[in-house]
């Protein structure tokens, strides 16, 4: 059936939806919407304050009878990924999110990333709040930030405020899922000294890209074979140096280590007799990574473009090393869930300046050994060619247990509403969960939420049916936990 924006303003959580897509809110930048729940929640008189991070944090009493029953948490983060396309000319800190609804789907047409993850969790819990009719415990909600950064909105977040031990959080993507379980992470970053050289005479500086790939969530999606623009770029770059000499003035690939990298560019300096090499270098591997991909990026494509003479050149000799050896993708696979990905790492984002060329990785895992395997990799290469390797963000997994009352409540919620089994299971993607569990481990969680697709990427969408569904299923969880 076809919506209107009008009809879906009419239901609380896309009315507050909606909201929260007029404020700009990318991570490290959620002041403005911060305060603004602040003061919404205040205006309701509910008890509400907000942390030296602006976390935001919210009580509101048991309904009539649930006084006994053990509060519970509501928790979700307020900052969204900003992905947009080539050639878009959004503003991330001033301009709101456009809305597309495309059928039963709202999404902003692919232009930029809809900011669904999470700001349907947080519409979910502000509905909850101002619903007077709703019967629930005592519940808390917390709203955090920089979810999708570092988590300093979880990890500093002070827990002697919560009393709750259980905790729904609201960032899960499939609403016939019920999970519980997350993996770690860390980051890792190479920084590579370089030294410029003059261009010869007889050259000419072209910029290659390469454009057209899916890109998508760095942990939920890395098993979808969607390809990464840097290694492909790597890989076009090595093939380039066993035809024609060339040198390297620029490079930038990827935009965020969260996301799979839809697109990468380097300009290159080379002998303008080479120029056709080149052309044909780039229709070669265009049809090559066509086929390798030819089920997620079917319209990759590769240009060649000449651009003013750059003024220096990079010798490719380190960094293209750097780019072909560089681990991406499954590393492992868990050997308990069958699907599930335990491992993994993304390069996700490709610089480099007049001093130094950098790779930013994000690596993710169920077990911290794996995890610190990984960055050993990275820490190992990067020295081989005299880079050196950093790191500044780690998060805790969250680790599955066999026992919970609050997981076993919502599966015979679940039974009871929609007459069908859910699906129980953990996700490799990193959630705040972990966090407060390392602080709290008497805590019982889950997370739930609605069908959305190709986070981190400029094709996230959202189901509607879907939102109103998982929100229901949230209610009558609230309800019969008396």
């Amino acid at each position: 059936m076809g919506y209107s924006k009008e009809e879906l303003l009419n239901e609380r959580v896309f009315y507050h939806f909606h909201q929260i897509c007029q404020i700009p809110h990318p991570s490290g930048g959620e002041k403005a919407l911060s305060d603004f729940i602040l003061k919404w929640a205040l205006d309701l008189g509910l008890e509400a304050r907000q942390d030296p991070v602006n976390n935001v944090f919210i009580r509101k009493p048991a309904s009539p009878g649930y006084e006994a029953a053990p509060a519970v948490m509501l928790q979700a983060h307020l900052d969204m990924v900003c992905e947009k396309n080539e050639g878009s000319s959004h503003d991330f800190s001033k301009d709101p999110i456009t809305w597309v609804i495309d059928g039963d789907n709202l999404s902003t047409g692919g232009q930029t990333t809809l900011g669904a993850d999470d700001g349907i969790g947080v519409a979910f819990a502000m509905a909850v709040l101002e619903d007077k009719t709703l019967s629930h415990p005592e519940l808390e909600i917390l709203f955090t930030v920089a979810e999708e950064s570092d988590f300093t909105g979880a990890v500093g977040f002070d827990v002697s405020w919560m009393k709750a031990d259980y905790l729904i959080n609201l960032d899960h993507a499939c609403d016939r899922e019920i999970l519980s379980g997350s993996c770690g992470g860390m980051d890792a970053e190479i920084r590579l000294p370089i030294e410029h050289r003059k261009l010869p005479q007889d050259w000419k500086t072209y910029t290659v890209m390469i454009t057209g790939l899916k890109g998508g969530h760095s942990g939920e999606d890395i098993h979808r074979g969607h390809g990464n623009a840097n290694s492909l770029l790597g890989r076009f770059m090595a093939e380039a140096g066993k035809r024609f000499t060339y040198g390297i003035s620029a490079v930038k690939g990827g935009t965020y280590r969260l996301a799979i990298p839809r697109e990468a560019r380097a300009d290159l300096s080379l002998a303008a007799s080479d120029y056709g090499k080149l052309v044909q270098l780039a229709e070669e591997l265009q049809a090559v990574y066509r086929e390798e991909l030819q089920q997620t990026s079917s319209s990759l494509k590769i240009t060649v473009e000449e651009i003013p003479l750059a003024g220096t050149q990079v010798s490719p000799d380190k960094i293209v090393t750097l780019l072909l050896l560089a681990p991406d993708g499954i590393c492992q696979m868990n050997e308990v869930l069958t699907g599930l990905v335990d491992t993994s790492d993304n390069l996700g984002e490709l610089h480099m300046d007049s001093r130094e060329f950098r790779m930013v990785f994000e690596i993710r895992s169920a077990q911290d050994s794996l995890k610190y395997y990984i960055y050993e990799k990275i820490q190992r290469l990067s020295s081989l060619v005299g880079a050196k390797c950093s790191t500044e963000v780690e998060y805790a997994s969250w680790h599955f247990r066999a026992n919970s009352p609050l997981r076993e409540t919502a599966v015979e919620v679940y039974k009871k509403k929609y007459g069908s089994e859910p699906t129980v299971l953990a996700v490799h993607a990193g959630l705040e969960v972990g966090c407060f569990f390392e602080v709290k481990p008497s805590l019982d969680a889950i997370s739930l939420g609605p069908d959305c697709w190709n986070f981190h990427s400029p094709s996230e969408m959202v189901s509607i049916p879907s939102v109103r569904k998982a929100y229901g299923f949230l209610c009558s969880i609230l309800e019969e936990l008396k």
